[in-house]
């Protein structure tokens, strides 16, 4: 109890010291719980099952957020996961947020949920001829894919992907993709 009881107050003690300046920017509103609301899922029925949809308060995530999340059962390389950019262009849904994407430099190295990927960055010219950005992630679990899609103005930015990994590592989110991939 009195171990227990130290840690706290050391905890409230750097806390009162500042150290918690040196997160990133946003860092505690990215990540705490009521900054996402689960939406519809707003795609057509394709070759996969539907997925999730959420949308990120703006002030949490730096801007406007809408992410789409869904299992593809089998679709990714058992030995080596996720190959590289090509791969993520192809698989991580970007594609139905709008027919013309341009990615916007390399994917980077992320993990979430246990899962090891990449995500990449993208501008997506809209049909009302204007753009937007984007970022598409690729995420591999033994020979199962997780992708993600997100579209909005924070797209793409670390403190966006941040947000993006908080809510694919919740316990509830985490616990969806394990059952859905354990299908198979």
């Amino acid at each position: 109890m009195q171990r227990r009881a130290l840690a706290l107050g050391m905890m409230a003690a750097l806390v009162g010291l500042g150290i918690g300046a040196f997160a990133p920017s946003g860092w505690m509103t990215a990540f705490s719980r009521p900054n996402w609301q689960e939406v519809a899922w707003p795609f057509p029925q394709d070759g996969w099952p539907a997925g999730r949809a959420f949308r990120c308060n703006a002030a949490a995530c730096g801007g406007a957020l809408d992410v789409y999340v869904r299992p593809k059962i089998g679709l990714c390389n058992c030995s080596v996961g996720i190959t590289g950019d090509a791969e993520v262009d192809a698989v991580s849904d970007v594609d139905m947020l709008a027919a013309d994407f341009t990615p916007l430099g390399p994917g980077e190295r992320v993990e979430m949920a246990g899962m090891i990927g990449l995500a990449r960055p993208y501008q997506l010219v809209v049909p009302t001829g204007g753009m937007v950005h984007s970022a598409g992630m690729a995420l591999s679990h033994r020979c199962d894919l997780v992708a993600a899609a997100s579209v909005g103005d924070a797209a793409g930015t670390p403190r966006a992907n941040a947000a993006i990994a908080s809510l694919i590592s919740r316990a509830e989110i985490a616990q969806w993709l394990r059952d859905q991939m354990g299908k198979s």
